[in-house]
């Protein structure tokens, strides 16, 4: 029983140690395992790791290409930006200089028509000058002033083509302020003085109203010049972009319609006209009727300067303008009187007749050049205190000029 009792102790110890070292060995593997485990870990972590910082890097390295991309497009367009600036400023300079061409070449011209204005003007006024009533003052206006200078000057004044209400004032003018002393030379700045505040008087600009058509009727004498007035003053109109008409209303003058005809050729407008011999109140009428249906900015109509009386040529006249009014509302928008300066004091008498029949808006005084009788301009503004649209100091359609009292009193008063 001894004996089977150790056995079985034996075998128990046996087994013991067999579980003790099977426990042991799984101890070993578990560690085992579990250092694996770790290992493995630490490996997927070292790699989650290195990815992430594989990410960082890649990251970053695009955030420097596109920081570089970047500023190389900044770069670009900063160019581009500075070579359209460098090509705008060439274009601005380039178009300033072409500009600045132009407007000298325009200065230019203008100064040359300003040179040529004046020179016509000076030219026109030469024999007012030399031989009209400014010459004779001129010769007594040497020295001192007397009594007996300020006789000759009433003289002089009183015979001249001035009138008697503007002698009378130019006169009034020197002797309330020089009789009996001063010089002849503060005489003649005097009279200066009081022509230049007469014919300002008178500096009125020529202008067309809006309303389509605007109509002009011009009147005179035979030979003032009307045809060829209202042909230049045509040509200048059309010039400035003016859609024009010219009514042949000289229906009685032989050659008046031919003579309009060949302006409205020569400035490219067109002209309403009606045989020879037809009644001119109808032409102007019908004239007027055909400008408002066409859309002409300016009728100008002719009218006769002489019947077989004055009493009927005012009447004529007087019909007339009653006839425009009746074509159409207003009509004739303006009246131009012409007056041809070679007639002198004659003209005055013409402005006076005239004007008993029409209520004349505006004056032309043509002829001025090659005539001694040009002061009949003062005479014109001081008595009718009208404008004085234009003058005439040449056969060139632009020497029919504006009237600029200014200028025209420096071309009058020029020393030779």
């Amino acid at each position: 029983m001894r004996g089977t009792s150790a056995v079985g102790e034996a075998n128990s110890d046996e087994r013991e140690t067999q579980e003790m070292r099977e426990a042991s060995e799984k101890v070993a593997e578990a560690e085992r395992r579990a250092r694996e485990a770790a290992a493995r870990a630490e490996e997927a972590k070292a790699a989650a790791e290195r990815k992430a910082q594989e990410a960082e890097a890649a990251k970053a390295e695009a955030e420097r290409r596109a920081k570089e991309e970047a500023e190389r497009r900044a770069r670009e367009a900063a160019e581009a930006e500075r070579r359209a600036q460098e090509a705008a400023k060439a274009e601005a300079g380039e178009r300033a200089k072409a500009e600045a061409e132009t407007r000298n070449e325009a200065e230019t011209a203008l100064a040359a028509q300003a040179a040529h204005k004046r020179r016509m003007l000076n030219d026109g006024l030469e024999a007012t000058r030399s031989k009209g009533f400014l010459a004779q003052l001129g010769k007594i206006f040497k020295g001192e002033m007397s009594s007996s200078v300020v006789d000759e000057l009433e003289e002089i004044l009183f015979t001249a083509d001035i009138g008697v209400k503007t002698s009378e004032r130019l006169l009034d003018r020197v002797t309330a302020n020089l009789k009996d002393k001063g010089d002849g030379q503060a005489a003649m700045s005097l009279l200066r003085e009081e022509v230049s505040s007469i014919l300002k008087s008178c500096e009125q600009p020529f202008v067309t109203e809006p309303g389509k058509p605007h109509v002009i009727l011009t009147i005179g004498v035979n030979g003032a010049g009307k045809t060829t007035t209202l042909g230049k003053l045509a040509a200048q109109l059309t010039a400035s972009g003016k859609k024009v008409l010219l009514i042949a209303g000289d229906t009685f003058r032989a050659a008046a319609i031919e003579q309009l005809e060949e302006w409205s050729v020569r400035c490219g407008c067109e002209i309403y006209r009606s045989k020879q011999g037809a009644d001119p109140s109808g032409t102007i009428y019908d004239g007027i009727k055909y400008a408002e249906k066409n859309g002409f900015d300016v009728a100008l109509a002719d009218t006769a300067g002489r019947l077989q009386n004055k009493k009927e040529l005012l009447d004529e006249l007087k019909k007339i303008h009653r006839v425009a009014g009746k074509a159409l509302s207003g009509a004739p928008h303006q009246v131009l009187l012409v007056l041809d300066a070679t007639n002198g004091q004659n003209a005055l008498m013409q402005a006076k007749e005239f004007g008993e029949a029409i209520d004349f808006s505006g004056i032309v005084l043509t002829k001025l050049d090659g005539t001694a009788k040009g002061g009949v301009i003062i005479g014109i503004c001081e008595e009718f205190r009208k404008p004085v649209y234009f003058i005439g100091v040449g056969e060139m359609t632009e020497d029919l000029q504006r009237f600029e009292a200014e200028e025209f009193v420096e071309a009058l008063f020029l020393e030779s």
